[in-house]
């Protein structure tokens, strides 16, 4: 008699979704997953976050890039990442510049 079972592909419980930071000096990668959408505010509380946990390494920097893909969380007519950005810019004195890629165009 054939013994039968299930596949490896279990039923998903929840949907994980990434976010990287990249620092190409220094070839590093932080990886961030949330089971919540990604938006606006959760974009810029994962920064908030990352820079709390490695500023001490970066004491001389004052100015960041952020280059990132051009979502409709992030893009530089959403409001309310702009407000956000604007905030930690502010509380962690850092100058903040936005690069899109590719840019937005609707």
């Amino acid at each position: 008699m054939p013994t039968t079972s299930l596949d490896h592909d279990f039923p998903t419980e929840t949907t994980l979704i990434p976010y990287g930071i990249f620092i190409p000096e220094y070839n590093e990668l932080f990886l961030f997953f949330v089971s919540s959408k990604l938006t606006a505010d959760c974009i810029v509380d994962l920064l908030e976050s990352w820079w709390q946990t490695v500023k001490h390494r970066f004491a001389h920097i004052q100015k960041l890039v952020i280059n990132q893909d051009n979502l409709p969380e992030n893009h530089s007519r959403r409001t309310q990442f702009l407000k956000r950005i604007v905030d930690f810019s502010t509380s962690s004195q850092l100058t903040l510049q936005l690069a899109y890629y590719p840019p937005y165009h609707k």
